[in-house]
């Protein structure tokens, strides 16, 4: 999907780093496993302190792992989970979008065949859709453009967890955002369609369920404590998690003097979530 922006460089890093990987996590090339490379290096934004962040899918009977490599002077950062656990997180949110939240991100995949593919296209949709119809809902808006998806999925985002809006505002900063944009109203808007999230309906896009206030709370309670359950548990039981997440993203803003940016961030998206003319993209 964003394979278009990764450099050829960082693409053979990537390739260099999985033939690597492999055997040190103990899965095969020829054992059904596909990686989505997420982060800073899809996006060539990444610096010498950098981590490359991966996702490996296999089909193997094992729990979800975190591992950290390095290689050629970059740390990695790996989290190895059953496929059956990725489509979960995505359907049901059983893992509060821990990982079907990173592929809603710029990613590319590798090793992974087609069907593979249209399974992470379908996943992030499927986590966030509920939570987009409900922002859809609050705009009182029935029909949606393709730019009116996205902006739905990423303040969904900041509804489920407010401290994205710093990860999201990298890219909003970055001067790659205009295309970046563009594509994202491409891919995110296939997600919801492989999903079921939406449908084709007047011209636009209509959502196929829109959860009531209750079924949303408790969606929401959920998704918001299995993410924070999950992540703590990932990081070697650390019970302050989510306080380390949350200042790590809040200090981003404040060492960069984003503050104002990020307001002007919020202006822009909550503008493309009611804007209903698709002729282009309307600035930041």
């Amino acid at each position: 999907m964003y394979r278009t922006f990764m450099s050829q460089k960082n693409s053979d890093f990537v390739i260099r780093a999985l033939t690597y990987l492999t055997g040190e996590i103990g899965v095969r090339a020829d054992d059904g496993s596909f990686w989505v490379c997420y982060g800073s290096f899809v996006l060539n934004q990444q610096t010498p302190e950098s981590d490359l962040d991966l996702l490996c899918i296999h089909n193997q009977t094992r729990v979800i792992q975190r591992i950290q490599s390095s290689f050629e002077g970059h740390s990695v950062t790996i989290y190895l989970l059953n496929k059956n656990d990725f489509i979960s997180d995505g359907r049901q949110q059983l893992l509060g979008g821990y990982f079907s939240g990173k592929v809603l991100n710029p990613y590319v995949t590798f090793l992974a065949p087609q069907r593979d593919k249209d399974i992470v296209v379908g996943v992030g949709g499927a986590f966030i859709g509920p939570f987009a119809a409900a922002i859809a809902k609050k705009q009182g808006r029935e029909i949606a453009t393709r730019t009116n998806l996205v902006a739905d999925s990423v303040l969904a985002r900041f509804y489920l967890c407010p401290w994205y809006r710093s990860y999201f505002l990298r890219y909003y900063i970055a001067p790659i955002f205009p295309r970046l944009w563009e594509k994202m109203k491409e891919t995110i808007t296939l997600s919801f369609l492989e999903s079921g999230t939406v449908r084709r309906d007047s011209g636009g896009f209509r959502y196929c369920h829109t959860p009531s206030n209750e079924e949303l709370h408790e969606k929401t309670i959920a998704a918001v404590a299995r993410f924070w359950a999950l992540g703590s548990s990932l990081h070697g039981g650390m019970p302050n998690f989510p306080v380390f997440y949350i200042q790590k993203a809040e200090q981003f803003v404040i060492d960069k003097n984003l503050e104002n940016r990020c307001a002007k961030m919020m202006q822009f998206l909550h503008k493309q979530s009611i804007y209903q003319d698709e002729g282009g993209f309307y600035g930041t």
